[in-house]
């Protein structure tokens, strides 16, 4: 379980190079995980107090305070606090054609993910300004923007001070195939058998590596991919609790918003109207 703020916004008028997409704040309990996520916009995260770990394709990241790690568009990740030190942090959501490159600019790309960083009350003061600016107006909109270019300045002056070795662990070369063919059929009809038949591989097997690399059950990993997928579709569009339910791989309705409600504690509809209608709101989420 985590409590967390956070902060989304649908531009009124989107900056094609960089804007703001959502920010936030958590506090979690011993070995909270989060994921596996796929996200749109970039994700920087902000290690402020204890320790955890990340994943991102076939490596496992292991930080503490004054550290950070970003989660690219578009692949999954999963993370989890530590048992006798959970970890709290703030992040920032970044969208636009030129965020790589200034990211590539400060030093964070695919081969450097994670990083080290000073200036921890710097970056928490300017994620809970951020808070006071819910309200969809223009106004709002210019200052969040404001924030967006602040923060990665403060990313960019903080990187340049000091660099720290970050502990890593390669993961099982079948685990990392199987999260491949997880991330591209994930709103499909897999299953642990099917991904088994393609890597030639056991099973069980291939479970009990799985397990012993993510954290998690690959029928657990599957479904949360499809309920974080789903959360994004229930604030960023249209779309009716049926409709999303068929996007994300559920048989039905109902059979994804009981799904929902057990991964995140509340309904979708209840979800959507949080998550549009308060902006920035306080919430409990039960993994």
């Amino acid at each position: 379980m985590e409590d967390s703020l956070f902060l989304l916004k649908n531009p009124i008028n989107p900056h094609s190079d960089c804007y703001f997409a959502y920010c936030g704040f958590s506090k979690t309990d011993p070995m909270h995980s989060f994921g596996p996520a796929i996200r749109k916009q970039f994700l920087v995260h902000i290690v402020l107090e204890g320790e955890g770990y990340y994943s991102i394709k076939n490596q496992k990241y292991f930080l503490k305070k004054g550290q950070g790690f970003v989660i690219p568009p578009n692949v999954s990740t999963f993370y989890q606090a530590s048992s006798n030190d959970p970890w709290s942090y703030v992040w920032l959501g970044l969208g636009g054609k030129l965020v790589k490159k200034y990211l590539d600019y400060i030093g964070i790309n695919n081969d450097h993910l994670s990083f080290d960083v000073q200036n921890l009350n710097d970056f928490k003061a300017l994620i809970f300004e951020c808070f006071a600016y819910e309200n969809d107006d223009l106004i709002s909109e210019i200052i969040l923007q404001k924030q967006t270019y602040k923060f990665l300045e403060l990313l960019g002056k903080s990187l340049t001070i000091h660099k720290q070795e970050i502990a890593t662990k390669k993961m099982n070369a079948y685990v990392s195939r199987a999260l491949e063919i997880i991330s591209k059929n994930a709103q499909q009809n897999i299953s642990v058998t099917s991904i088994a038949e393609q890597l030639s591989i056991n099973p069980s097997y291939l479970s009990r590596l799985f397990k012993k690399d993510i954290g998690s059950s690959i029928k657990a990993y599957i479904n949360e991919i499809r309920i974080t997928i789903g959360s994004d579709l229930l604030t960023s569009t249209d779309y009716s609790i049926q409709a999303i339910s068929e996007r994300v791989g559920f048989t039905s309705a109902q059979a994804f918003a009981k799904a929902f409600k057990e991964a995140r504690g509340i309904t979708p509809t209840l979800y959507k109207k949080k998550r549009i209608g308060f902006g920035a709101t306080q919430i409990k989420n039960k993994k």
